[in-house]
């Protein structure tokens, strides 16, 4: 359709051809460090001075019950702040983080074959926003000074050893070295519109439409169309919220599940009046009615899991999906789970891409996505925030704003 064709043709020259003009090294490097202060190496093209010791949110090992993981997080208050950077690589001054679920579950370390942890104390968090401090020397698109967000990468950090100490992630710090090329300029715009986009965002997109992701079995699908009809279990959530706006942008019909459960921030206003006013044409409570049973033979191209439950791939899909449709996953890590005969199945990692990420955000300027805000937490609250999460009752995005 034309709105993917969109998505992938948004022109960034303006932002490679952005004037960058910062003062060059302050001299007196020693009397800076002496009270507190450290200039970045040589080895960034621009910087301004940062204090050496940075507030960060740690993590000291692993736990089988991410839960009780959340409750051994310390603020620590004296992490060396990233003092060197790779060529390609900014600093970044963190106003906000945005919560993901894949934020906890790797506290259990059940996904460390996937996505490690390499080291501890890791801090953790993937979605990020805030000001530019600093600039590796080969980055060109980016300036001291630029707001920006970005996805630390899930995948693309995730090695083992990973390229930075205590593995990936960073967000729930005061700084954060991020790579140039998962970060999208967003100067002019509130960051707490966007700084839920990244993670979210892009997981809806490419599991929907592009199928560019990692998948532990079978192969991404991504082929949602106009015309296409898509169920999506878990729509008032984080991801399933934006995935609405997206198919129904894209002219797909829209089945979802949600509940009469009272919104966080509005009393008067329920889960199932939240998917509809962003355009979901079938509305399943699914407190009420099984979903398999209201959709049996209506043969859709696909369903988008955002739950998690093994019954609703073997027992319910193959009522509802039409032969060889689609079963995308974010939340079923089960390995058992397989593509049959009747429904092809992938459980869905997204693959950070800045194009595509910026063709989002131009969508939220354009007013045709809007993010959602469920709660917003004061960054002493980190284990307030998470729990909020593994709660699953949120409905968009948590924020943590960052204090400095």
């Amino acid at each position: 359709s034309s709105f993917i064709k969109n998505l992938h043709n948004i022109d960034l020259l303006s932002s490679l051809n952005m004037a960058i003009s910062t003062p060059p090294i302050a001299m007196g490097i020693a009397t800076a460090a002496a009270v507190g202060m450290v200039a970045l190496t040589m080895k960034r093209r621009r910087e301004q001075k940062v204090a050496e010791y940075m507030k960060a949110w740690q993590l000291s090992s692993y736990d089988s019950d991410p839960a009780a993981a959340i409750d051994t997080l310390t603020l620590e208050e004296n992490v060396p702040t990233p003092s060197e950077i790779g060529p390609n690589q900014i600093l970044l001054k963190v106003e906000y983080a945005s919560v993901n679920p894949i934020d906890w579950k790797l506290f259990s370390g059940g996904l460390h074959g996937n996505c490690p942890v390499a080291s501890f104390p890791y801090t953790p968090g993937f979605d990020v926003g805030g000001t530019v401090q600093g600039v590796g020397a080969e980055v060109s698109n980016l300036a001291v000074g630029d707001k920006i967000i970005a996805n630390t990468g899930l995948v693309e950090s995730c090695t083992d050893p990973a390229p930075t100490p205590g593995g990936p992630a960073g967000a729930f710090a005061q700084y954060a070295a991020v790579p140039a090329e998962l970060c999208v300029k967003v100067n002019g715009m509130d960051l707490k519109t966007v700084v839920g986009l990244p993670l979210a965002g892009l997981t809806s997109y490419q599991a929907l439409f592009t199928g560019v992701g990692s998948s532990f079995n079978g192969e991404p699908l991504g082929d949602a169309k106009e015309g296409s009809k898509v169920l999506i279990l878990g729509a008032a959530g984080g991801v399933g919220c934006l995935a609405i706006q997206m198919a129904k942008k894209a002219k797909c019909h829209v089945a979802v599940t949600a509940s009469t459960s009272k919104m966080p921030n509005d009393s008067s206003m329920t889960k199932i009046d939240f998917v509809k006013s962003l355009g979901a044409d079938v509305v399943i409570d699914y407190q009420k009615e099984n979903w398999a049973t209201v959709l049996a033979g209506q043969e859709y191209d696909m369903i988008y899991d955002c739950v998690g439950a093994m019954e609703d791939l073997t027992e319910h899909a193959p009522k509802v999906l039409k032969k060889g449709g689609a079963f995308v996953s974010i939340a079923n890590f089960d390995p058992s789970s397989k593509s049959t005969d009747d429904v092809r199945f992938c459980v869905f990692f997204i693959k950070s891409n800045s194009e595509e990420l910026q063709s989002l955000v131009t969508m939220v300027k354009d007013g045709d996505l809007t993010v959602p805000i469920d709660s917003e937490y004061k960054f002493s609250e980190v284990k307030e925030a998470l729990k909020r999460s593994i709660g699953g009752r949120s409905v968009g995005k948590i924020l943590i704003k960052i204090d400095h």
